[in-house]
C-alpha cells in the first residue's frame, strides 16, 4: 500500500512539470491576435475578422480500496483475520480551445462598419432545441389535460 501512494505522488510531481506548459498553452488561445486577425489591406480599404475565443480545462486524481478480504486462519478455523481489497489510483486531466468568427470589421473611406457573420450552423442547433421543448412541453400538457 505504501509503495502505491509512492508511486501515485511521484506521477503527481511529475505532472507539475507538465502543467505550467499545458496551461499556457490554452491560454494562448485567448491572445489578441487570436480574437483579431491581421489587418488586410487592399486600396483604401481594411478589413480585420473578430473572433470568438473559449479556453477550458479539468483536472482531477482519485484512489479507492475494495472491501476487506477474511483469511481463515489454518490452525484455528474459528480465528479469522482482515487483510485489506485490492485498491487503485487515477489522475487524469484535459482541456481544449475554440474560437470562431463572429464579426469582420471594414475600415474605409466612409468610416468603420462592422458586420456580423452569422454561424447557421449554431442558428439551426438553437432552432431545432427550441422547437423539441416546447414540443415536448406541449405534449406534456396535453397528458396532465386528460387526466
Amino acid at each position: 500500500m505504501i509503495d502505491t501512494k509512492n508511486e501515485v505522488f511521484s506521477a503527481i510531481d511529475k505532472r507539475e512539470e507538465y502543467l505550467p506548459r499545458v496551461l499556457e498553452k490554452l491560454y494562448a488561445a485567448a491572445q489578441p491576435g487570436a480574437v483579431f486577425s491581421e489587418p488586410v489591406t487592399s486600396g483604401n480599404y481594411t478589413v480585420i475578422m473578430a473572433s470568438e475565443v473559449a479556453a477550458g480545462g479539468g483536472f482531477g486524481s482519485g484512489s479507492g480500496f475494495g472491501p476487506f478480504q477474511k483469511k481463515v486462519n489454518e490452525q484455528s478455523p474459528e480465528l479469522q483475520s482482515q487483510q485489506p481489497g485490492s485498491g487503485g489510483s487515477g489522475i487524469g486531466g484535459g482541456g481544449g480551445s475554440s474560437g470562431r468568427p463572429v464579426a469582420i470589421i471594414i475600415i474605409g473611406p466612409e468610416g468603420v462598419t462592422v458586420k456580423p457573420v452569422f454561424d447557421i450552423t449554431k442558428i439551426a442547433l438553437a432552432g431545432i432545441t427550441v422547437w423539441g421543448t416546447m414540443l415536448m412541453l406541449l405534449r406534456k400538457m396535453r397528458r396532465g389535460n386528460t387526466r
